[in-house]
């Protein structure tokens, strides 16, 4: 069975979960290939990849405090709440950094954040149709974070 072909899978979490990679696809490909809109978008595509990688990867964060918070096991909540803040504060150090740096780290946050998130789902602290869609989510938002800050201008 393919991921989404999951019954357990709600339907508009798959579609909206592939529909958010296409910012990340798109601006991936002007950044590292200058293509479609020419060498002048480069640079602001790269911004706004890193500023839609911010976003995603704080979102993230939000998901984990919102498990957290209805969940009725409180014997781990510090975990819980502690790894829900720290997306947040990879975001904020990939803008901070810039450029290929800020986008490495973005890939690195989104990359680690998606193996972080299984191990959670395996737990039981999420559907395991959520850490299916998650780890498909990861590796496309990771590659094309990856593939700007190495193929992107400096």
């Amino acid at each position: 069975m393919t991921p989404f072909r999951d019954p357990t899978m709600p339907r508009p979490a798959a579609i909206l979960g592939l529909a958010g990679l296409i910012p990340f696809i798109v601006l991936a490909i002007q950044v590292a290939t200058n293509l479609p809109l020419g060498a002048a978008m480069t640079l602001p595509a790269r911004t706004a990849l890193a500023d839609y990688g911010a976003i995603i990867l704080s979102f993230l964060g939000g998901i984990q405090w919102g498990l957290a918070v209805t969940s009725a096991d409180r014997s781990d909540a510090w975990r819980r709440y502690a790894f829900s803040v720290l997306p947040p504060l990879l975001a904020c150090a990939g803008l901070w950094l810039g450029g290929r740096h800020g986008l490495t780290t973005l890939a690195v946050g989104v990359g680690v954040w998606g193996v972080y998130e299984l191990w959670s789902t395996g737990l039981g602290e999420a559907p395991q149709w959520y850490g299916r869609l998650r780890l498909i989510l990861t590796i496309v938002a990771t590659a094309a974070l990856a593939a700007a800050a190495t193929y992107g201008p400096p």
